[in-house]
């Protein structure tokens, strides 16, 4: 009995610990999307000197 306590906390703190990872993962993979986005529409307003990449984008993204 003691044996499956055991076996059952290893599993528990194996599945906590990738879940924990792959949320700080995501987490860093979104980011550096959405920083990268960010950079191309800032530019494009920079380019054409007009907020109207910026209303595109929020239309794009709701």
């Amino acid at each position: 009995m003691m044996e499956l306590v055991t076996d059952l906390l290893i599993y528990i703190g194996i599945g906590t610990i990738t879940f924990v990872i792959g949320m700080i993962l995501g987490y860093q993979v979104l980011m550096i999307k959405y920083k990268k986005r960010f950079m191309i529409i800032a530019q494009q307003c920079s380019d054409s000197d007009s907020v109207i990449p910026i209303i595109d984008e929020i239309a794009q993204e709701t």
